[in-house]
């Protein structure tokens, strides 16, 4: 990868010394005899006003800012991110003269790469400011792209993030991203289909909405009904693209441990583990979900959920989101759908909610000090509670700062987070804590799940093979 090129600016201090000497008044002489008059002592001439030297303008500055998304992407409520954006930065502009902020929308493909930013990056000119999920920006972190964010950051906004939020957008005491928002996962369930089924019994109650995997297994068996075209759920593996709702559902077996982060060790591969992927490929094996999981991807999965093809998925918030966008446009037809939690494992907790990975702020390398304190100054403002909120809402998700004033009346959403408050929250995107090269481990999980779901996997001999591969790439880190 190139390296960035410098930016260098010549900050030119002018500087005006002036000196005024008053001429010193001369001394009357002594008058000459009593009769002659005094003589007048002549004024001192004034000295001259010093002069002001103008106050420079500051300099122009024009920062470059990309979020990951696409031309034509929308927010929740149907407003397009460009407007949305647009006029942000038109009022933040015109409060900070000087200011000219570059915004694109960049990096969306279907397998969610960022080629767009890596190609930029490799010719030396990314962006200044890069908005994206953690994971995508910690890959520029691991090769030492980005700056320090501390500085953007006062005390109260500091102490307005819990530790667990910042935890992993840090590399020591240096805080390579700051984060905005973060979804949650639970499972959504297409309330309509049981009730037509008359199956709805079968299904978790307020107010915890919960259920055991045996629970699951007998509603998922009930609704499964292939030769109408309605199956019990839907997996996918074709890409790395949320790969955290297959991680999900080691949430109700707390006992799998994914990562080890004191240890730096992969640990996927140990006996709790291999039970839960054992209960999933069973799954695969009854035929309670859509065939082909190892070929397919989000785009693809999507259309059998809003056809009303598939009964329970998780990602729950985002498949929340895109039915509200498909029943709007008049694509997918309305029906009634609840929140409930990931099935836990008999005699376990109630399966916490997983908080998907955190949409977050990067600021790659800087040589200018003065652009590099305006960008400072951006990046406070977005991340207010007030705009973050708007960012969080628009992605469907939850903001990140405890003292953003969210509230919802839609029990699509205040139901999940009362559920993520009630039970806790779980990490199934397993990020924090990873040296380096997260993007590889990811890669490889993928390749591994599309082996996953096939007939007579060996799920012991799939997780050891992953489990070495990934803790090579780790343990590689510089």
């Amino acid at each position: 990868m190139k390296k960035l090129a410098l930016l260098l600016t010549v900050l030119t201090i002018f500087s005006t010394l002036m000196a005024a000497c008053a001429p010193q008044a001369t001394p009357a002489p002594e008058p000459a005899a009593p009769q002659a008059p005094a003589a007048t002592e002549a004024p001192a001439p004034a000295a001259p006003a010093p002069t002001e030297v103008p106050t420079a303008a500051p300099a122009p500055v024009t920062i470059t800012y990309w979020a990951f998304g696409s031309e034509g992407s929308a927010m929740a409520d149907g407003t397009l991110w460009t407007d949305w954006y647009a006029k942000l930065f038109a009022d933040y502009q015109a409060a900070h003269p000087g200011v000219t902020i570059d915004f694109a929308l960049k990096g969306y493909d279907a397998s969610g790469s960022t080629l767009v930013v890596d190609t930029a990056v490799a010719g030396g000119t990314p962006p200044d400011v890069y908005f994206d999920t953690k994971f995508r920006v910690k890959k520029y972190q691991d090769a030492k792209l980005l700056e320090d964010l501390t500085p953007a950051l006062a005390a109260d906004d500091l102490a307005a993030y819990d530790a667990a939020a910042t935890a992993g957008s840090k590399s020591g005491d240096m805080m390579w991203s700051i984060p905005a928002d973060g979804g949650y996962w639970n499972m959504i369930v297409n309330k309509s289909l049981f009730d037509a089924a008359g199956k709805s019994d079968l299904l978790p109650k307020a107010p915890d909405y919960s259920w055991t995997t045996e629970e699951f297994m007998t509603a998922c068996e009930a609704i499964n009904d292939p030769a109408n075209k309605v199956y019990c759920t839907a997996f996918f593996a074709g890409s790395t693209s949320m790969d955290s709702a297959t991680n999900e559902w080691l949430a109700g077996f707390p006992d799998c441990k994914f990562f080890d982060p004191a240890a730096t060790k992969y640990t996927v591969n140990s006996p709790a583990c291999v039970e839960a992927f054992t209960f999933l490929h069973g799954i695969y094996e009854k035929g309670l979900m859509v065939p082909g999981a190892a070929g397919l991807i989000d785009d693809t999965t999507d259309p059998y959920w809003l056809d009303q093809q598939v009964a329970i998925l998780g990602q729950g918030n985002w498949y929340d989101s895109i039915t509200k966008k498909g029943v709007a446009a008049g694509t997918s037809k309305a029906r009634d759908y609840i929140f409930v939690q990931f099935p836990n494992k008999p005699g376990a907790p109630v399966t916490p909610a997983g908080m998907s990975n955190p949409d977050v702020w990067g600021v790659f390398k800087q040589s200018d000090a003065a652009k590099l304190k305006a960008i400072y100054e951006l990046i406070n403002f977005m991340q207010k509670p007030e705009i973050a909120t708007q960012i969080a809402i628009g992605w469907g998700k939850l903001p990140v700062r405890t003292d953003a004033q969210f509230k919802s009346d839609d029990p699509a959403v205040a139901e999940p987070l009362a559920a993520a408050r009630k039970f806790g929250s779980y990490d199934p995107y397993f990020v924090n804590g990873v040296p380096c090269n997260y993007t590889e481990v990811r890669t490889a999980w993928a390749e591994t799940r599309q082996a996953f779901w096939q007939d007579n996997a060996d799920v012991q001999a799939l997780l050891d093979a992953f489990v070495e591969r990934a803790n090579g790439i780790v343990t590689s880190c510089p």
